[in-house]
């Protein structure tokens, strides 16, 4: 496992912090079979800074990550690498600096250094950090009228998401 927490949340029980830890690793599963596998495995060392690069940037967002250095090529993604990048992905994108990769499109190691090159740009960036523990505005809800064939109107509400909410401490 390439990504540790280091600390638990405080007070969980034991069974609710199973059930987490299961839907994470259900998540994770999800999100490695976005990233394809690489034509040739990723560098060692290319791999190493782009778990490097997560962990700095997850500090930023309240999570204290134990990177894992890696001596040899990484055949493909693994599932705490790929749930973490596309938490920190949605994350740079509501911010306005979003990834100059999508995660399908990772191919190998230059997507990663380039991956790796913006993550460490958000971590450094006082104003991300601001960014996510600035105060959450109101919700923003749309409603949509639907007219039933009996003429009656019927109101639909839809509610944006909002990663910086969902990151407080």
């Amino acid at each position: 496992m390439p990504l540790m927490i280091s600390s638990a949340p405080q007070g969980m029980p034991a069974d609710l912090a199973a059930i987490a830890e299961e839907q994470d690793n259900l998540i994770g599963q999800e999100m490695a079979g976005l990233v394809p596998i690489p034509d040739r495995p990723y560098g060692a060392k290319v791999y190493t800074a782009l778990i490097k690069a997560i962990s700095k940037a997850a500090e930023v967002m309240g999570l204290d990550l134990t990177p894992e250095r890696y001596t040899d090529d990484v055949e493909e993604m693994d599932a705490d690498t790929a749930r973490f990048l596309a938490m920190m992905a949605t994350a740079a994108s509501d911010y306005g600096k979003p990834f100059p990769v999508e995660l399908e499109d990772i191919k190998g190691d230059s997507e990663l250094t380039a991956i790796t090159a913006a993550l460490t740009q958000l971590a450094a960036d006082k104003a991300f950090a601001e960014f996510l523990d600035a105060p959450v505005e109101e919700e923003v809800v749309e409603e949509e009228a639907v007219i039933m064939p009996d003429g009656e109107v019927e109101e639909e509400e839809e509610e944006e998401f909002d990663f910086a909410k969902r990151m407080r401490r």
